[in-house]
């Protein structure tokens, strides 16, 4: 196995994870949405599907969108987070934190965790690196809080490959 092909099935296997990791937060974040008529379940799935998205186009470019994107974006975030805690704790049979609020650490872990690690792991698995996430966008400063990173990586790539005429070379 040559590297070239190793580092495609890095990059596949990232984009799959992030898929069934999407398809997990939904269904957490559906289940923490909490209506238990049947008829209003597809508004979960619904909420769930359009943050998802709004959380992708907050990716892009963070804090140079408009305020009302940033904005949407981060209630985004904390909207998603806390369903899929509440998913989550409901899931483990809502233990009852008055007498061990440790119960809640596994599901705020798992709740973070599912909701901010799909869009940069999708995004690493179909571009590469240097590619804008959450918490790039949030602490300035570090890779991926500059749109630019992505341009400077590809170039390097560009470079390196430079002279490799055919799949039989890599």
């Amino acid at each position: 196995m040559t590297e070239r092909r190793y580092n495609q099935l890095i990059r596949l296997g990232a984009a799959v994870i992030a898929i069934l990791l999407w398809f997990v937060s939904v269904q957490f974040s559906v289940d923490g949405f909490n209506f238990v008529l049947p008829k209003y379940r597809w508004v979960g799935y619904l909420l769930a599907v359009a943050v998802t998205m709004i959380e992708i186009v907050f990716n892009e470019e963070g804090m140079r969108h408009s305020l009302t994107i940033v904005t949407v974006g981060i209630v985004s975030y904390v909207y998603g987070i806390a369903t899929n805690v509440m998913g989550i704790w409901v899931a483990q049979g809502s233990p009852d934190v008055t007498e061990n609020p440790i119960a809640l650490v596994f599901p705020a872990v798992v709740g973070f965790f599912l909701e901010v690690a799909p869009e940069p792991l999708l995004m690493w698995g179909l571009l590469g690196t240097g590619v804008r996430d959450l918490l790039g966008h949030l602490f300035a400063g570090t890779r991926g809080a500059r749109h630019d990173d992505l341009e400077v990586y590809r170039e390097a790539d560009k470079e390196k490959t430079k002279g490799k005429r055919d799949w039989e070379e890599w």
